[in-house]
């Protein structure tokens, strides 16, 4: 499914942002000998980054997601070199998550995950207090020697428009290989608010193993069941909510794929049975607080190996 390598429609490839520069692409050549051509392309709400004709990365900044699914810039669809998908988006068991993307689901009253609200003794709860992430520019795109970078500016905003935070978010496409590629996705936040933000997770709220928030990877189906794994655990009860540099996570089912999830420092929440998805969480077990104009800052990296 999805395997086919066709570009997003309405997406035109070269031209940054209708700003007049030029992204051109890139010849690379892997250890194996393979040449491929690496090319950034800009639509009207998307962008891609292509191997060949293999769309890589798409990245949705502007999207068309309804206010209770706290609408916010996501990665999807992410593809092996070989044009397996290996995201999923909008699915029947969580219709909120989407693709690969920065979600939390508490940030002072506010939900930037979507769907409802942990409530502590009362479950999930709908409660119409939903945020969105609003991209405002790209501040730079371009094609390196071996890469394709973006960096792209962006305001969190409670449900009245109120600006929370604002955000610095980076994309490199890169590593490219015979087998595997690697994006990295860093992101920058800084308070607006004249009072302390706290970030909170479910598990922070009174509902243990759920310390979700942060870089999230909604993996696709082909990942249920699968694999997951650290450098000294394997299984997903052993390795949610531990610290290590990376998780594993190896597809159960179709072409053989793993998408290797580095952390910078934070606890993993993940899930392979009930559905595949991991997180660099940020209030795993307990809240973090950003006071008036603080930051915090976070780089991850995903290898993505598939097929040659």
């Amino acid at each position: 499914m999805d395997r086919r390598r066709r570009r997003p429609r309405g997406v035109r490839c070269g031209r940054v942002g209708g700003r007049g520069r030029r992204a051109a692409a890139v010849v690379l050549r892997t250890g194996s000998g393979l040449v491929t051509t690496l090319r950034l392309c800009f639509g009207g709400d998307d962008v891609a980054v292509l191997a060949g004709e293999v769309t890589l990365l798409r990245y949705v900044h502007r999207p068309r997601l309804t206010a209770d699914l706290a609408p916010r810039p996501y990665a999807h669809e992410v593809r092996t070199l070989s044009g397996t998908v290996v995201t999923g988006f909008r699915p029947g068991d969580h219709p909120w998550h989407a693709g690969l993307g920065v979600a939390v689901p508490h940030v002072s009253g506010v939900n930037f995950w979507g769907g409802p609200t942990y409530v502590h003794g009362r479950g999930y709860r709908d409660l119409g207090d939903h945020g969105r992430i609003r991209h405002d520019r790209w501040s730079d795109a371009r094609v390196t020697s071996g890469a394709v970078e973006l960096a792209e500016e962006l305001t969190w905003l409670d449900g009245q428009g109120r600006a929370l935070l604002r955000e610095r978010r980076t994309l490199r496409v890169g590593d490219v290989g015979s087998g595997s590629w690697v994006l990295g996705f860093g992101f920058h936040l800084r308070s607006l608010s004249a009072r302390p933000l706290r970030f909170d997770s479910p598990a922070t709220r009174g509902r243990a193993g759920a310390g979700y928030g942060g870089l999230f990877w909604r993996a696709s189906d082909a990942f249920r069941g699968g694999r997951v794994r650290t450098g000294t655990a394997a299984g997903e009860e052993a390795v949610n909510g531990t610290r290590a540099p990376e998780v594993v996570f190896e597809s159960a089912q179709g072409p053989p794929c793993t998408v290797t999830f580095t952390a910078d420092g934070d606890p993993w929440f993940v899930r392979s049975a009930e559905y595949p998805g991991v997180c660099a969480a940020l209030a795993s077990d307990v809240p973090l607080t950003l006071p008036p104009g603080g930051e915090l800052s976070r780089r991850h990296h995903l290898t993505v190996t598939g097929e040659a």
